[in-house]
């Protein structure tokens, strides 16, 4: 599975005795929260968590629409972090997110010309290198179609390997096998230019080493689903303040991913314009309504209302997954395109615990649009779901900061000044 896979083939040589520091950045359209890590024999842990709210002009569909404002949020997030960590790393490792941040999967067969020779991590290297340059120009296509225009230009963010065989045979650690035909399944995120380039920016302006980024579906898929979840088929939905993040996860990593540009601050302004009062004075109401405190009908019509809108913006990244399964990965996986999605769904974000969310998903319209064959079986993620990174201080906790945590841990993986990790992180 995907986390066996990371921890066999990306070793850290990291000393055991002398710890290193780094800074995990959820940049949300909400709150921006800094997580400390701390790495000392081969142990994540968390020491610190600085958070600060964004304003409502820096942030536009989870993409960053003010870098200056940005950059302001990160800075007041660190330096209250560094308060409780007692530290101020240098390195810095971003979540990205947004609607145009697309994941792709693709497959590609190789013969060797030395099957006797064994398998090198720099051929594997070379082999991702060419799936990359494929993946690349699909996804080009693919955005630049949904965003209506001609031409895009976009830069790797995550690459995991799904898949990898040796002369038919599925291996799980492929260094040092011999053969001759390697097929190899790598799962790629892209986000445009322009989306990559502002986060290097704010990097840059809180004089930190960007070390990479993480797309946030990722992280959370890669972070939390355990073998067996891998194994059976699933789906985690990130719900966020400007975008919902969605992730299909089958036989051996993640499949596909989609962003649509919806989230918990639509239920806002829908609350804002039918109240007549502030976006912040709203999104309290909002906050008052998931904790029963409001019962004004009003707030409820509001709220059934961008429900509504918020269901069909998730059926419809929902059939955008079903249709963008590799035909090849299709047959292998057992999930075929255009066929319904595992019928297993878990939660996380701080939009999931509005009441009516989880009734949204499971509900009949979503069988009746083809893209479950029953109604799902919906969890909500809880922080203790995620492995690989210690808390013992329980800074978090609350169902929002699945994501945090998860970037956090994806963190952990990233080697220093690294470019290529197989089966974990890459950054472009």
């Amino acid at each position: 599975m995907l986390k066996d896979l990371i921890a066999r083939i990306n070793l850290r040589h990291a000393k055991p005795d002398v710890p290193s520091y780094r800074i995990a950045l959820d940049v949300g359209t909400e709150f921006v929260k800094a997580v400390f890590i701390e790495q000392a024999g081969g142990v994540a842990t968390i020491i610190g968590v600085g958070r600060a709210q964004q304003d409502y002009a820096d942030m536009e569909s989870g993409a960053v629409a003010n870098i200056s404002g940005v950059a302001r949020c990160c800075r007041q997030a660190i330096n209250q972090g560094a308060v409780v960590a007692g530290i101020k790393p240098k390195e810095v490792v971003m979540g990205i997110a947004g609607q145009l941040v697309t994941g792709v999967t693709r497959t590609v067969l190789r013969q060797r010309q030395h099957p006797e020779r064994a398998l090198t991590r720099r051929e594997l290297c070379n082999l991702v290198g060419t799936v990359r340059r494929e993946a690349m120009k699909q996804a080009a296509d693919e955005i630049a179609e949904k965003a209506g225009f001609k031409r895009l230009d976009l830069e790797l963010v995550n690459s995991a390997i799904v898949e990898l065989r040796i002369d038919g045979y599925q291996v799980s650690n492929p260094v040092d096998f011999r053969g001759r035909n390697v097929e190899l399944t790598v799962f790629m995120v892209f986000a445009p230019l322009m989306h990559v380039s502002a986060m290097k920016t704010i990097a840059q302006r809180l004089e930190l080493d960007l070390v990479g980024l993480v797309a946030e579906p990722f992280a959370v898929a890669a972070s939390t689903f355990t073998d067996e979840a891998y194994a059976l088929g699933s789906l985690v939905i990130d719900i966020g303040g400007g975008s919902t993040d969605i992730a299909l996860i089958h036989r051996g990593g993640i499949i596909n991913t989609k962003m649509a540009a919806i989230g918990g601050r639509a239920f806002t302004k829908g609350i804002a314009d039918i109240c007549r009062t502030t976006l912040r004075e709203a999104e309290q109401i909002k906050l008052d309504y998931a904790a029963g405190m409001e019962t004004r009908a009003e707030v409820r019509q509001a709220i059934a209302a961008d429900l509504q809108i918020w269901q069909d913006a998730l059926i419809m990244g929902l059939k955008e997954i079903q249709q963008g399964i590799p035909q090849e990965l299709g047959v292998q996986s057992g999930i075929q395109p255009g066929q319904p999605l595992p019928p297993r769904v878990v939660l996380c974000g701080g939009g999931s615990g509005l009441p009516g969310i989880i009734e949204a998903i499971a509900s009949p319209k979503l069988v009746e649009a083809g893209v479950f064959a029953v109604i799902p079986e919906v969890r909500l993620l809880q922080t203790e779901d995620v492995f690989g990174i210690g808390d013992p201080k329980r800074f978090l906790t609350e169902v929002q900061d699945v994501t945090p945590k998860s970037i956090a841990f994806q963190a952990s993986l990233f080697e220093s000044k690294g470019r290529t990790i197989l089966g974990g992180v890459q950054m472009g």
